[in-house]
């Protein structure tokens, strides 16, 4: 069983690879310069933020169709950065390093979140609605116990 505290398993984070990739993509769509997609682009960033400052930077004139075709790249990046994430959690046997209930800093750990690896569903303290969770990365749990 290896910790996520371990640096040597670190989680994978986005990588300009696959910034590199989305803009490509993207720039087929807008008809634009995956470089200049790439130079304007910062993690996250959505269509509007990217349209703007390709506007400002680069001098581009970006329409509103272009502007939601801009909009994708988060979308493909965060698919990638997923597929990252369940590869190494699958590769190194990540569990998670605290117990269901236990206080962290955040709130208090209700579970497991299903749909990424390596997250807890954590209750805030003082929150009273029952479908509210926040979700925090097993390594960034710091128990208050």
């Amino acid at each position: 069983m290896i910790s996520t505290k371990d640096n040597a398993m670190k989680r994978p984070d986005v990588t300009d690879e696959m910034i590199r990739h989305a803009a490509e993509v993207v720039a087929q769509k807008v008809k634009g310069d995956v470089g200049s997609i790439v130079e304007a682009y910062c993690h996250p960033m959505d269509g509007y933020e990217l349209a703007k400052r390709l506007e400002r930077e680069c001098f581009w004139d970006v329409s509103r169709d272009d502007m939601e075709l801009l909009d994708e790249m988060e979308g493909i990046i965060d698919d990638q950065h997923q597929a990252a994430e369940k590869e190494w959690f699958e590769s190194n046997d990540i569990q998670p390093p605290f117990p269901i209930g236990t206080k962290i800093k955040e709130g208090i750990i209700k579970g497991i979140y299903e749909y990424r690896p390596a997250y807890y569903q954590v209750k805030e303290y003082g929150c009273t609605d029952p479908n509210r969770h926040r979700l925090i990365k097993f390594e960034r749990a710091v128990s208050v116990e």
